[in-house]
């Protein structure tokens, strides 16, 4: 596992699994020491926030991600 350096040492969503998302979603923290177990080993450069999101304030994605992500929003 690279080590991660990203928005604020951060991976990128993609990076996380299904559990570490919700995690998220619905407490707001990962656990302490967790490490990423998604498919993305990028580090987090860009922040998304969308008016449908389940809930407020932005996700992190690295740049190849965030691309994949709107793409899909906008179709």
């Amino acid at each position: 596992m690279p080590e991660v350096r990203g928005w604020f040492n951060m991976a990128c969503w993609e990076g996380l699994s299904f559990l570490q998302q919700r995690r998220l979603i619905e407490v707001g923290t990962l656990e302490f020491g967790s490490i990423p177990m998604g498919e993305c080993q990028n580090p987090a450069t860009i922040s998304i926030e969308t008016q449908n999101d389940e809930a407020p304030g932005p996700r992190f994605y690295c740049r190849s991600c965030a691309i994949k992500y709107l793409e899909r929003e906008i179709t």
